[in-house]
């Protein structure tokens, strides 16, 4: 057997040697139609793995015998091929974009596909695009510019993040956000809370946090694919519900080493405030009439006396958000030659926040090299980043309210206090109800700010090492070998006197540390082979993974030595610890089979099953296929001037998620406090809430699509429309259960989302002259989730923290996934309010779980165009939405408090509806006629056996409890916007003059505006909100705004410098 083995090595290495004698290097240069070289061209012998990528002005080097076919391609542009025969140099003219109808996309498992061969939608953004409204978050690139993905910017605050949603939801209570791959290695998105929320306090819902994408410097993107559906992501099995976003980063290219430069001066500030009154005062008229005001009343409500003509206002909300200033630099070295190349950055961010005292800070390395050994194929890359976040509260938090949101206190600080004066000469807090009980103290937002501090620091390191051969000329074999780690040290501090419990009156310090590793291997192989008319693939792979999380956190409280706040600086008896370790692994087995008739007739077939170890043994394995075809059925109509190309395509796929570590299993646990609990002495172990169940199933999530892509008029416009119906059935979740279980939750598979949707996309150029050109590119996305089959009794689902008023986020069997539910008041079978017979305010009907609204748009997209005029660029991005509720949380707040726009009107109020007069034998109501009931200020009012003043009992029509809160309708809009995401206007030096400057290769100036306009009938802030930040668990907060930081606008100014 071995001696078989011994020959057979020797035939194949003998057979490759006499392939490479007959071969011989052919160079040449690829440029466009306007004459300018093109980069990052693939070029490939046809039927070979032999390929390489042709420089920064378009020239390329490769092997290849006479009579073989290269290919040239390039990712959004078309496909040309050049037979070799006895020449070496090979010139080559790529067809413009326009005309491009054998594009090629960077696909799963990084593999590049020609478009017109997909039986599913893809749609990429390469860097040029992506750079023309660059920010920190990659995310928030990608706004506007793909059909079907729906991202939204959740605040304005330093280091925000942003969540990304792909063609809806596919999980009740999991993270909906999709799967991100960055040169083959899967690559962590986390989102949400840095730490443990139930230990140190934090929430989603009161601080700004980020998404870990934006570890990524975004001038090191080549290229950012979107697998929106399940069929185009399959090849991922267990990670491919939610869909896979693909980013390719720089490679050097052959030729001599060139230093680019990037640099940017960036200066934002609030586009938009609430609406507030400033008419009115702190203070508040008692049942009498009488009016309490000035610091002996303890209140910050603004319900008092109106301003006179000398009173002094405060602008407190304009001055506490000030105008930002950021840098964004950036330096990359890169080079190549005929057989490897490398490719060097480093970044540095520095962002300065609206609010005082917050800042984001982000610094990169990179290096990615490659290098060929004949047929032996290496390369690496390694990437660190080191990110630092300073914030602070922004509120309290959704369930109800207190003093230590810095925002929160913004929004509805009275005019008539200067929020600014926040500290006494000699440095203590300024109290203004300094006899009142600390712990009841209303903290001054600058107080908060500065006092209150949350840092994040995180240290991220990711790398690959890959190696390919190809063994034969049809068949290649690759093995990559990836690892993602970051470690995450945050902290809060209270400083000692802040308005919080008792308990933490001499101070608190929350530090936490987590450890984030995953490692994998995929080792893939190839064979392709041309059999008459037919092209055959065959892709067969296996993937390992492991992740591994380890949270520590420790916190002390009632600091010893004053001025050293250290956790080691309290008693024993004042400390607490937590500890948290998951594991999990996965593995694989997937393959691939395509095959293709004439270039017209496509078939693409895949599979994959994974063993995952977080279900139970008897069902962690599964299966996961999918099946796709195009046709393209112009290639059967006469040539006209109408169609250039036409294409139908289908897929259908199975795809799924699985469970989380350790939900099969029921534990024991540590409480996190048992010291606060039990004054120190301590107790054991307790049952934990949770139920495991060794039954748990994998969610499974099943996709129909279908689509038709057309080229028209000499492949001036195309259009892209898909439709698609996605079903996720197996719903992972933990509904509540019998206490006599001993337990209060348990893990169960139950529910259904379904998903319908279209989408089109549009790419047109109306004119293409020789200095001047205009291309334009629309997409527009209708996506519809509802909910089916939830437990038997159960109407409604909450996932999320995201509660204000009565009004929280929700999912409803039968209903809408992206629902909010809450209160309404009582009316009577026509219609008509019912009133309270005593004083004629409205009720509840005694319901908090009426879905009140849907915050899924009806219709979202963008509009995207560009203006070429020699060396003159202008791009401008407009972004809409159409439909989709907004709660505005926000503004129920300060109209509690009297500080918004609409509890201005209290003057005179008029409540009209019947009230209840008696009851029917049937137990129902019997209702007067209509009647209506008018209050004024400066009046008293009999209201049963009580004197009230018109000032009062307006005023509690609004406060918190009022009765103008038990409608939560009342706070919602049906909203519609339109902004200006990015306006860009570039100027780059003309090759003439680059010529007489021997050292500047390039360069480019640039002018770019964000969110310089927004046009919407929603009266709140800005309705692109998420009052739980960027995480996506869920149905998630989109739709929910709530004392966040306001978005920002802003304009930047960038230099780039080519050498």
């Amino acid at each position: 057997m071995k001696r078989r083995f011994l020959l057979t090595f020797f035939g194949v290495c003998l057979y490759a040697s006499c392939l490479m004698a007959q071969q011989k290097a052919i160079s040449g240069k690829v440029t466009s139609s306007d004459g300018n070289g093109v980069s990052n061209v693939t070029v490939i012998v046809k039927g070979t793995t032999r390929s390489v990528q042709t420089n920064a002005d378009g020239s390329f080097s490769i092997q290849a015998a006479p009579g073989e076919t290269l290919i040239f391609r390039a990712i959004g542009s078309g496909e040309t091929s050049q037979v070799v025969g006895s020449g070496n140099v090979y010139n080559i003219k790529l067809m413009g974009s326009e005309e491009a109808i054998d594009e090629v996309v960077v696909t799963a498992m990084g593999i590049k596909k020609e478009k017109k061969a997909l039986g599913y939608a893809v749609q990429d953004l390469g860097s040029e695009e992506l750079m023309k409204n660059k920010t920190a978050n990659i995310v928030n690139s990608l706004a506007g510019k793909i059909a079907g993905v729906n991202v939204t910017q959740t605040s304005g605050g330093a280091g925000a993040g942003a969540s990304i949603i792909l063609r809806g939801g596919t999980s009740l209570e999991r993270d909906n956000q999709p799967l991100f791959v960055v040169d083959g290695v899967i690559y962590d998105n986390s989102t949400g809370v840095n730490g443990n929320s139930l230990f140190d306090g934090a929430s989603s819902t009161n601080s700004t946090y980020s998404n870990r994408v934006m570890d990524i410097n975004p001038e090191d993107i080549e290229n950012v694919s979107v697998l929106k559906g399940p069929a185009a992501a399959a090849l991922y099995g267990s990670r491919a519900a939610a869909g896979v976003i693909l980013i390719t980063t720089k490679n050097g290219k052959e030729g001599t080493a060139s230093v680019t430069v990037n640099s940017r001066l960036l200066s934002n500030w609030a586009n938009r405030f609430p609406e507030y009154q400033d008419q009115y005062k702190r203070g508040f008229y008692q049942q009498d009439g009488k009016l309490m005001e000035g610091d002996a009343t303890a209140t910050m409500g603004s319900w008092g006396a109106k301003f006179g003509p000398n009173d002094q206002r405060y602008n407190n909300m304009s001055d506490f958000f000030k105008s930002s200033v950021s840098w964004d630099n950036s330096v990359s070295l890169s080079g190549g030659s005929k057989t490897g190349n490398f490719y060097l950055s480093a970044s540095d961010f520095r962002q300065k926040g609206m609010l005082p005292g917050t800042e984001y800070n982000k610094t990169t390395v990179r290096f990615n090299g490659q290098q060929n050994y004949g047929i032996l194929k290496v390369g690496a890359n390694v990437a660190y980043s080191s990110a630092d976040q300073l914030s602070s509260l922004t509120s309290g938090g959704l369930y109800g309210y207190s003093g230590e949101g810095a925002v929160q206190g913004a929004f509805i600080w009275p005019r008539d206090m200067d929020m600014k004066h926040w500290l006494n000469d000699d440095g203590t807090k300024y109290r203004p109800f300094n006899w009142q009980q600390v712990t009841e103290d209303f903290d001054n937002p600058y107080w908060v700010m500065n006092k209150m501090p949350r840092t994040d620091d995180t240290k991220r390191l990711t790398g690959s090492f890959k190696a390919g051969i190809d063994i034969t000329d049809w068949w290649d074999l690759n093995y990559t070998v990836g690892i993602d780690r970051y470690m995450q040290k945050t902290s809060r501090f209270t400083e000692p006197g802040s308005g919080v419990s008792q308990i933490y009156q001499k101070g608190l310090l929350s530090e936490n540390d987590n450890d984030f590793q995953y490692i994998s291997s995929n080792i893939m192989t190839n064979f392709k082979k041309k059999f008459g008319d037919f092209d055959m693939n065959l892709l067969l792979g296996s993937t390992a993974e492991m992740t591994s999380i380890e949270y520590n956190g420790r916190k002390g409280w009632n600091f010893i030595i004053p001025g050293f706040y250290a956790v080691t600086n309290t008693a024993l008896t004042d400390r607490a610890l937590a500890q948290q370790k998951t594991k999990k692994r996965m593995v694989g087995f997937y393959g691939e089979y395509r095959a293709s008739y004439k270039n017209y007739a496509y078939i693409t077939v895949t599979g994959r099953n994974d063993w995952t170890s977080t279900l139970p043994i008897d069902n962690r394995s599964y299966f996961y296929p999918s099946v796709s075809g195009s046709f393209i059925f112009s290639e059967f109509i006469p040539q006209n001037d109408i169609l250039s190309f036409g294409k139908v395509r289908a897929s259908w796929a199975r795809v799924g998620k699985d469970a989380s570590p350790y939900v099969t299993n029921t534990y024991v646990v540590t409480p996190a406090e048992y010291t606060l609990y039990n004054n120190g002495t301590g107790v054991g172990v307790r049952n934990d809430w949770l139920r495991g169940n060794r039954e748990l199933l994998p969610e499974i999530t099943e996709s129909q699509e279908y689509g038709v892509d057309l080229n028209l008029f000499g492949n001036k416009l195309g259009l892209e429309f898909t439709y698609y119906k996605n079903r996720s059935i197996n719903q992972l979740m933990q509904p509540r259960t019998s206490q006599a279980t001993g337990y209060i939750l348990m893990w169960t598979n139950a529910g259904e989302i379904v998903n319908n949707g279209l989408e089109l996309s549009a790419k047109v150029s109306p004119i293409k002259k020789e200095d001047f050109r205009w291309d334009l590119t629309l997409n527009a996305s209708r996506n519809k989730g509802k909910v089916e089959n939830l437990l038997p009794g159960m109407d409604v689902l909450y996932v999320t923290d995201v509660q204000v008023g009565n009004a929280k986020a929700a999912s409803f069997n039968g209903g809408n996934f992206m629902a909010i539910s809450g209160s309404k008041w009582l009316r009577s079978p026509e219609g008509h309010l019912v009133l309270n017979a005593q004083s004629g305010m409205p009720q509840s009907d005694g319901l908090v779980t009426h879905e009140i609204g849907n915050r899924e748009s009806k219709l979202f997209g963008g509009l995207n165009n560009n203006f070429q005029y020699k060396s003159w660029n202008l791009s401008f991005l407009l972004d809409y939405r159409i439909g989709g509720d907004v709660y505005n949380g926000t503004d129920y707040y300060m109209t509690t408090m009297g500080m918004s726009k609409r509890s201005m009107d209290r003057e005179k109020l008029t409540l009209t509806g019947v009230v209840k007069t008696g009851e029917n034998p049937d137990k129902t109501p019997i209702y007067s006629e209509v009647q209506t009931f008018e209050y004024e200020a400066g009046k008293m009012y009999k209201i049963g056996n009580q004197d009230r003043s018109g000032e009062d009992i307006i005023s509690s029509y609004y406060k918190d409890g009022g009765a103008y809160n038990l409608e939560s309708t009342n706070y919602m809009t049906n909203t519609n916007w339109l902004r200006l995401r990015t306006i860009s206007l570039s100027y780059s030096l003309p090759k003439n003059m680059l010529s007489r400057m021997k050292a500047i290769k390039g360069a480019t100036a640039t002018l770019t505006g964000t969110n310089l306009w927004l046009w919407t009938n929603y009266k709140g802030m800005d309705p692109e909100t998420s009052a739980a930040g960027a995480g996506a668990v869920g149905s998630s907060s989109v739709g929910i705004d709530y004392n966040g930081v306001p978005a920002m606008a802003g304009v930047n100014f960038g230099l780039s410098l080519t050498f």
